[in-house]
C-alpha cells in the first residue's frame, strides 16, 4: 500500500506517522511549510496536486487546516484514492454529502479521523453504560488560550472551538445512544474576530441528559463523567488519551470508590487497523451514518 499524507501537522508528527511506519507502508508526504527532509519516508513534495498525481497512492490522509479539508478530499476521491480526513471532515452537511457522493461513485473509502473512542478507556466506559435506561453525561474539554498565530485562532482557516472540538461534542450522543432531543440550551462565546471560543450546552434526550463545556482559555481539563442510578464512571484525558501511559477509570458507587487501571493503548493504531479492514472488505459505506450524525449534531450547536 502507498499512503500520501497531505500536510505535516502536529497530529501527523505525534500520532500518525509512527503507526504508518511500523506497518512498513510506502509513505509520501506533501508539505508547503516544512522545508527540512522528513526521515523514513519514500519521497517528499511541496505541491499537493503533484504529489497526488505522481504518487498514485492507495490512500490519502489529509491533515491540513480545516478550510482546506473539503477541497483536497474532493481531489483525492476524484483521483480514486481511499481518503481519511482530519476532524472536522467538512464545515457543513452540504459539503459532506458531496464527498459521500464521490465516495460512492468512485467506490473508495471516506472517513473522518476522530479516533479517541478507539482507546481502551472509552471502550470500557461504553460497555459499563451500554444498557443504561437513563444516563447523565458530563463532558469537559478546556485548553489554555491558544496564541494568536495558532490555526485554532484563525477565522480564515476555520479554526475555533466548534471546528476543533465540535467533533468530540457531537460524537458522544452517538456513542452512548442518545437519539431523541427533547430540549436544549446552548451558550456560545465569540472573540472580537467573531470566532467561537466557548460552547456551553445542555441537552435533554429521551434516553438521558448531556451537558458540557468546551472552550479555549482556562485551566486544562479533559474529562468525561457518566452516571446512572447505581454508579458514576469518570475518565480523564478522554479526547486526547496518551499512547504511552496507563490511565485510570474511576468507578464510584454508593458503597465504594474503585480505580480501574487501563493499560497503555494506541487509539489511532486501533482506528487505522479498522480502516484497513474496511478497505479490504470494500465496505465503503461503513462510516457514512457516523459522519452524517456528527455533522448534523454540530450544526445544532450553532
Amino acid at each position: 500500500m502507498k499512503i500520501l499524507i497531505l500536510g505535516y501537522s502536529n497530529i501527523v508528527r505525534r500520532r500518525i506517522l509512527n503507526v504508518f511506519k511500523e506497518k512498513k507502508i510506502e509513505l509520501f508526504i506533501a508539505s508547503k511549510s516544512h522545508k527540512n527532509q522528513i526521515k523514513g519516508i519514500k519521497k517528499q513534495f511541496k505541491s499537493y496536486e503533484i504529489a497526488i498525481k505522481k504518487c498514485r497512492p492507495n490512500l490519502v490522509y489529509i491533515s491540513l487546516p480545516n478550510s482546506k479539508h473539503f477541497y483536497w478530499a474532493k481531489k483525492s476521491l476524484n483521483n480514486k484514492c481511499n481518503t481519511i480526513v482530519d476532524k472536522p471532515i467538512t464545515v457543513n452537511r452540504k459539503q459532506l454529502n458531496k464527498l459521500i457522493f464521490l465516495s460512492k461513485k468512485n467506490k473508495k473509502l471516506l472517513v473522518e479521523s476522530t479516533f479517541f473512542n478507539y482507546h481502551l478507556q472509552m471502550k470500557k466506559i461504553i460497555k459499563i453504560h451500554k444498557n443504561d435506561e437513563f444516563k447523565k453525561i458530563n463532558a469537559t474539554f478546556i485548553i489554555p488560550k491558544p496564541s494568536k498565530k495558532s490555526i485554532l485562532m484563525s477565522k480564515k482557516l476555520q479554526g475555533g472551538v466548534l471546528m476543533d472540538m465540535g467533533p468530540y461534542i457531537s460524537s458522544i450522543p452517538r456513542l452512548f445512544n442518545l437519539k431523541k432531543i427533547l430540549s436544549k440550551k446552548i451558550e456560545i462565546k465569540r472573540n472580537k474576530e467573531n470566532l467561537i471560543i466557548s460552547i456551553k450546552f445542555f441537552f435533554k434526550f429521551k434516553e438521558g441528559k448531556y451537558n458540557g463545556v468546551f472552550k479555549f482559555g482556562g485551566k486544562y481539563k479533559n474529562q468525561l463523567k457518566i452516571s446512572n442510578k447505581y454508579n458514576t464512571s469518570i475518565i480523564d484525558r478522554v479526547f486526547s488519551p496518551p499512547e504511552d501511559e496507563n490511565l485510570n477509570l474511576k468507578l464510584v458507587t454508593k458503597k465504594r470508590k474503585k480505580n480501574i487501571i487501563i493499560k497503555k493503548d494506541n487509539c489511532f493504531r486501533n482506528f487505522f487497523m479498522e480502516v484497513l479492514k474496511i478497505i479490504k472488505d470494500k465496505k465503503y459505506s461503513f462510516y457514512y451514518k457516523r459522519m452524517e450524525h456528527d455533522v448534523i449534531f454540530r450544526s445544532i450547536l450553532t
